[in-house]
C-alpha cells in the first residue's frame, strides 16, 4: 500500500498470474482516516492470506467498498474516523441497497474485506458486522481432519498409480507392435490394437473420417474407443486432476504454483543415486515481480532413481510424482510443444472442446472429487455421510498444519495467518502442542541449571576469594576472570571451553550460546542479568512469529530454564534491571537469538 502526496494506492498481485493491478482508494469521497481504514482492509483481504485473490473478485472487493464510502459520503452526517462508524450505516447502506441485485451477496462479502480492517470501528458496528444476517457466503479455509486428508491423499495416489500402469502397458504394447512382435494372424485384436497406437503416437489422435457432423473416428476405432486409444498414451482430465491433488497434498504449494509449474528441473543429486532431488523453478505472481520465481527443491524420501517400473513408482514423495508426471506427459508436452508440466488429452466435448490441454482446469478439483466420490467424516442431517468438496485452500491448509512449515511465506504469515485462521483439527493440534510442551519442561527441570554467583557471593569474593571459588568448584583465578568478564559468552562465563559435554574433549566448544543454560562449565554473575533477561523476553515475543509446534519444541526448555535461573535474583532487581538494559546488550541479544554469532 502507497501513501504520499494524496495518493493512496493498493497494489494487487493476481494469483494466477498476470500484471499486478494499482487500485486507488484517494478518490473515495469520505474522510481521510477512514480512506485509509478502507484501503488497508482491502489490503489484507487481496493479501496471500486473504480470500480476494483473483482480479475478479479483488475488483468486486474494491467496488462494494467504493460503494459503501460513497454511501457515508452520502449521510447528513458522514464518520469522519472509524471511531465514529455504527451499526445504523450499515443497516442504512443494506437498506439503500434493496434494488440492487446480488445483495445477500454484497454484506458477506463486506464483512469478509472489512475483518481486515486494523482496531478503531464502533463497537456496535463491529457487533453487528458478525451478527446474524452477514454470513459469510462461502465456507471457511479450515483444514480436512486427518482421516479425511489422508483419504483424498490415497485416492489421489491410487489414480495415479493405475494411469501410469495403463500409459507403461500401452507404451509396451506400441514398442512390441513396432518391433513386429505381435503376429497379426494368431492376435488380430491386439495386431489391430497396437496399429491405432501407432497412430495416435505419431498424429496425436485417432483415425478420423470427414461425415456431415465434422470429423468422427474412423469405423476401425470403434471397438476400442477413441478416448480409450487416447488414454493408452496419455493422461486423461481425471489423471491430471488427480496429479494436482496429490502434488498439492504433497507440497503445500498454492493451486496456481502447481497448475504453471514447468517440467524444466535440475538434478541435484547429479543422478549419484543420492537421495533424488529436483530443482524446479516455481511461479507466484502474488510474490511480486522481484520475487515471484521461487527455485524449489522436491525431494525423495530415500536414495535410488525413479524407476519405470509400476511397482517401483514413488508416489509418496514430491519428487516421485514430478518426475513421473515428467515422464507421463512427455509425449503430449512434445506435440503441444509446451514446457508445462502438467498436460492432458480431453476426449470429451465438441470437436474445438477435444484435444490436448495444458495446466490444471479452474474447476478439476471439485469434479475430481466428486467423481472419486470421498465423503466428509461429519454427517449431514438425515445422518448420512456428506461428499468431501476438494478445494486447493483446505488442501494447503491441510498441509501446513500437518507439517507446521512455511511454503512460500514467512513463518510469521504461517503462524499469524493461515494456522491462526484455522479450525479444522485446533483441538488435535492443541494437544500435540501441549503434549510437547510438558514434554521439553520436563527434559529442562531434569536437566542441570548453569550455577549463579550472588551479589553476596561477589562481593565475598573481593575479600576471600579461595572460599568462594571452591564454593563454586572453580579455582582463585579463573573465579578472577570470571568477574572481570573475561569469560564472558552471552548468557554467563565459560569456565572452561575445553571441557564441554557438547563437544570432543580437549576441543574448543562449538555449541549454541543456549546451551550454556545447562552446562557445567557455565557460570552467571549479576553482571549477566540484563542479558538472561533479555533474551527471556526475546524468545517469548518469537511466539508471534513461529507456530506454536515450533516454538514448544525450539525454546519452551531454554525458557524454562531463563524462568528458574531469573527465580534466583529478587524480584525488585529483576524489575529495575529490566528497565536499565542498553541499547548495546540489547544489540548483541539480537545478534545471538537470528544466529549472527554463529559459528560457520
Amino acid at each position: 500500500m502507497f501513501l504520499n502526496d494524496g495518493q493512496c494506492l493498493v497494489r494487487f498481485f493476481p494469483e494466477r498470474g498476470g500484471p499486478p493491478v494499482d487500485y486507488d482508494f484517494a478518490a473515495f469521497p469520505v474522510a481521510r482516516e477512514l480512506v485509509v481504514w478502507l484501503a488497508t482492509a482491502f489490503a489484507g483481504a487481496t493479501a496471500p492470506a486473504g480470500r480476494r485473490r483473483t482480479t475478479s473478485s479483488a475488483l468486486s472487493a474494491f467496488g462494494l467498498l467504493r460503494r459503501f464510502a460513497q454511501h457515508l459520503a452520502s449521510l447528513n452526517r458522514p464518520p469522519a474516523h472509524p471511531a465514529q462508524l455504527r451499526a445504523a450505516h450499515l443497516e442504512s447502506f443494506q437498506l439503500a441497497g434493496l434494488g440492487r441485485p446480488n445483495l445477500n451477496r454484497e454484506l458477506p462479502t463486506l464483512r469478509s474485506v472489512l475483518r481486515f480492517a486494523p482496531d478503531g470501528a464502533g463497537q456496535d458496528f463491529l457487533a453487528r458486522l458478525a451478527s446474524k444476517g452477514l454470513e459469510r457466503n462461502s465456507t471457511p479455509a479450515a483444514s480436512y481432519t486427518t482421516a479425511e486428508f489422508d483419504r483424498i491423499i490415497t485416492t489421489a495416489r491410487t489414480q495415479l498409480r493405475r494411469a501410469a500402469d495403463r500409459i507403461f502397458a500401452g507404451r509396451e504394447l506400441l514398442a512390441r507392435w513396432r518391433a513386429g512382435q505381435i503376429d497379426r494372424e494368431a492376435e488380430p485384436r491386439v495386431w489391430k490394437h497396437g496399429e491405432l497406437l501407432d497412430h495416435v503416437d505419431r498424429h496425436g489422435d485417432v483415425p478420423r473420417k470427414d461425415t456431415r457432423w465434422g470429423r468422427q473416428p474412423d469405423h476401425c476405432v470403434r471397438p476400442f474407443g477413441a478416448g480409450r486409444l487416447m488414454a493408452d498414451l496419455h493422461l486423461t482430465y481425471s489423471d491430471v486432476g488427480a496429479a494436482g491433488v496429490l502434488l498439492l497434498c504433497l507440497t503445500g504449494q498454492n493451486y496456481s504454483t502447481i497448475s504453471t509449474a514447468t517440467a524444466t528441473h535440475h538434478r541435484a543429486d547429479g543422478h549419484t543415486g543420492a537421495t533424488a532431488t529436483a530443482v524446479v523453478d516455481l511461479v507466484k505472481p502474488r510474490r511480486g515481480r522481484d520475487r515471484a520465481h521461487m527455485p524449489t527443491a522436491f525431494s525423495s524420501s530415500a536414495p535410488g532413481e525413479q524407476g519405470r517400473s509400476p511397482h517401483r513408482l514413488d508416489l509418496h514423495t514430491p519428487f516421485g510424482v514430478y518426475a513421473l508426471l515428467v515422464d507421463l506427459a512427455g509425449p503430449a508436452r512434445a506435440r503441444v510443444g509446451t514446457d508445462l508440466l502438467l498436460v492432458f488429452h480431453c476426449s470429451s466435448g465438441v470437436e474445438k472442446a477435444r484435444g490436448f490441454r495444458t495446466s490444471l482446469p479452474n474447476s478439476i478439483l471439485g469434479i475430481w472429487g466428486r467423481g472419486a466420490n470421498l465423503r466428509a467424516d461429519a454427517l449431514g442431517e438425515d445422518g448420512l455421510p456428506t461428499p468431501l468438496v476438494i478445494d486447493s485452500r483446505r488442501l494447503r491448509m491441510s498441509w501446513l498444519e500437518r507439517h507446521q512449515r512455511p511454503v512460500a511465506h514467512t513463518e510469521r504469515t504461517l503462524a499469524n495467518e493461515y494456522l491462526a485462521r484455522n479450525r479444522g483439527n485446533l483441538a488435535e493440534y492443541q494437544k500435540v502442542v501441549a503434549a510437547v510442551l510438558e514434554e521439553q519442561l520436563a527434559g529442562a527441570r531434569a536437566a542441570q541449571v548453569m550455577r549463579i554467583l550472588t551479589a553476596a557471593d561477589v562481593a565475598e569474593a573481593r575479600h576471600t576469594p579461595e572460599t568462594v571459588a571452591r564454593r563454586h568448584g572453580l579455582d582463585p583465578a579463573t573465579l578472577k576472570k570470571l568477574l572481570a568478564g573475561e569469560l564472558d559468552t552471552v548468557l554467563g562465563g565459560c569456565t572452561n571451553h575445553l571441557a564441554s559435554p557438547h563437544s570432543p574433549a580437549g576441543e574448543p566448544c562449538q555449541a549454541s550460546f543456549l546451551l550454556c543454560l545447562s552446562c557445567p562449565c557455565a557460570r552467571a554473575t549479576p553482571a549477566h542479568l540484563p542479558a538472561l533477561i533479555a533474551v527471556q523476553e526475546g524468545l517469548e515475543a518469537r511466539k508471534q512469529e513461529m507456530t506454536p509446534l515450533r516454538w514448544a519444541e525450539r525454546f519452551a526448555g531454554p525458557v524454562a530454564q531463563l524462568a528458574d535461573l531469573l527465580a534466583s535474583f529478587p524480584t525488585a532487581t529483576i524489575a529495575t534491571t529490566r528497565t536499565e538494559i542498553t541499547a548495546e546488550q540489547r544489540a548483541l541479544v539480537e545478534r545471538f537469538l537470528t544466529r549472527g554469532l554463529d559459528l560457520t
